[in-house]
């Protein structure tokens, strides 16, 4: 009975227009692998030759991503999610046995093929032909990896700046098999668009059928553009927030989106819909800037990584290119839409996490870190987001995600949110920001959530951020509950010691020193940061014990110039 509830509890938030497309989908994938034949034949024609190709083809917009592949004496050794694996040149195993378990991420980059990239003409045209002759769709679990919609659009893009990009260098006869294998795909796409999860997979379906309308002079290539333009009209409404946070409130996803949608504006012609993209993106552009720590990277607030996508940096400098704006982060700042405030200034970056943990229909992407923050001075990050190291179920995962690992309150150790298997989310946590005042130097933020109400006495946790230079003041309290432990975290970057004497806590990390003020008993435990996908690193993890609720608590952090 107990997992029949949480099931409720999680599906209730759905649409039953995406439940039932998924329902859908499930049924129509062991179908359509049962009559593999039959549906390859209906991708295998027309082919798209070479020749019908438009005169001036859409260049890419970013560099070359070159550290994905290295090779050398026909061999081609790929590093995604920091682990690598060696391939022979022209024999690569596009279905490694040892990863297919779990979200198959692993997997999931191999056939993005975004490795291409970095590769010489001789090996981007070896590979690209292995694949096409071995990688066919509707194969086994197909939705899985090489034929997942999200991939296959990584894929086709890729393929089409790189055939741009190499075109004079390339032969004649491996072009026409690749674009007659770019088609296919996206014949294949506009069959399998992924409305059921919505978010940023359908922004990078968009953006395939986008970049591929923009290839050929032909009816069906025009299809595949007007599909691109009606979707993306659709979801600069939904998925783009009032202030231009992207709706799943990740900040390594919202610049990934943003990323996206620069490449789609680049291949859009002049009109009301490219203004109203351009409109966003500027919107976007800013929030991308708040997201960017001093060290350069984003923000891990939720899932991500700071190498999950492209550098916020770059992404900014194309849109300015783009379009002409300067963008900066001006010294304070807020997000009402996304729940994020910030100030930045001096040598000193703050952000506060405040706001809803993800869309309703869209929870998988959301972490336990409702009024929790971020805090970096002269580019060394000092208080941290645990980030996250894998996307499949486990320890990790669970670590990842949990209140547990933020700096913030949990009552009784359990989690503001009801997280279960990878993405899944069950009860939420309803966040009700209270207050937001900013001053010349600083601001001041307060707000509440009732992640906690399903414990006894129904208790409430409400916290209050008074923010300047080198001094965080935090004040707790725990309305309701019977008598719950209640304690408040602070995560420290791994370059981070702590010494704890009678009366002074310090944080010190070179020549940076933080003394933390407090009445509640403090401990400190081991814990692990994940930066980036697959790296683990130890770090320290400081405890205030605030007592039973209903209870109170507060502490101060002071930079000791």
């Amino acid at each position: 009975m107990a997992s029949l509830a949480r099931w409720y509890r999680t599906v209730r938030h759905i649409p039953l227009r995406q439940l039932s497309r998924r329902l859908y989908l499930k049924g129509r994938r062991t179908w359509r692998v049962r009559h593999a034949d039959r549906y390859r034949d209906r991708l295998a024609s027309p082919s798209f030759p070479v020749s019908a190709l438009r005169t001036s083809l859409p260049q890419p917009l970013f560099p070359d991503r070159s550290a994905l592949a290295r090779e050398e004496q026909n061999t081609c050794t790929l590093t995604f999610l920091n682990e690598s694996w060696t391939f022979p040149l022209g024999a690569f195993d596009w279905h490694p046995t040892d990863l297919q378990y779990g979200t198959r991420l692993w997997l999931l980059n191999l056939h993005y093929m975004e490795f291409l990239e970095g590769l010489s003409d001789e090996a981007f045209t070896t590979i690209v032909d292995d694949w096409i002759a071995h990688v066919s769709p509707y194969q086994s679990e197909y939705w899985l990896d090489a034929w997942n919609s999200f991939a296959l659009s990584t894929r086709c893009v890729v393929w089409l700046q790189q055939y741009a990009r190499r075109r004079e260098r390339l032969p004649d006869a491996f072009g026409e098999r690749m674009l007659t294998s770019v088609a296919r795909q996206l014949r294949f796409l506009t069959d399998h668009l992924e409305t059921d999860i919505g978010g940023n997979h359908l922004i990078r379906n968009i953006k395939a059928l986008l970049w591929g309308g923009r290839y050929w002079d032909s009816d069906e290539a025009t299809e595949w553009q007007d599909l691109g333009k009606q979707l993306l009209a659709q979801e600069l409404e939904t998925q783009i927030l009032g202030d231009g946070m992207h709706y799943e409130r990740s900040p390594a996803y919202h610049v990934q989106v943003f990323a996206d949608f620069l490449e789609c504006y680049s291949v859009l012609e002049k009109g009301p819909l490219k203004e109203r993209l351009g409109g966003r993106l500027s919107k976007m552009a800013q929030v991308t800037a708040h997201f960017t720590h001093p060290d350069g990277r984003v923000s891990l607030f939720n899932d991500g990584g700071l190498e999950m996508a492209r550098d916020p940096k770059t992404c900014l400098q194309a849109w300015e290119e783009l379009s002409g704006e300067d963008v900066h982060s001006p010294d304070i700042f807020a997000l009402p839409d996304g729940g994020y405030y910030g100030l930045r200034r001096e040598d000193e970056y703050v952000l506060v996490d405040a706001g809803k943990v993800a869309p309703d229909e869209l929870p998988g992407h959301g972490h336990g870190d409702v009024f929790s923050f971020e805090w970096t001075i002269e580019a060394q990050r000092v208080v941290v987001d645990a980030g996250v190291y894998e996307y499949n179920p486990g320890q990790r995962r669970t670590y990842s995600r949990s209140t547990q690992a933020h700096n913030t309150v949990t009552v009784d150790g359990e989690d503001q949110c009801e997280f279960w298997d990878a993405f899944r989310m069950g009860r939420r946590a309803r966040v009700t920001r209270k207050n937001f005042q900013n001053s010349e130097t600083g601001f001041r933020l307060s707000g509440r959530h009732d992640g906690y109400r399903h414990l006894a006495g129904r208790p409430v946790h409400e916290r209050t951020f008074k923010v300047e230079p080198g001094d965080i003041r935090v004040e707790d309290q725990v309305t309701g509950g019977k008598g719950q432990r209640v304690e408040a975290r602070l995560l420290l970057h791994p370059e981070c010691s702590v010494g704890l004497g009678n009366e002074d806590i310090v944080i010190s990390s070179g020549d940076i020193e933080v003394f933390l003020e407090t009445n509640a008993a403090v401990s400190l435990r081991d814990a692990m940061w994940f930066p980036n996908f697959g790296v683990e690193r130890s770090c320290k993890q400081i405890i205030l014990r605030y007592g039973k609720a209903p209870c109170s608590g507060a502490f101060r952090l002071v930079r000791c110039r």
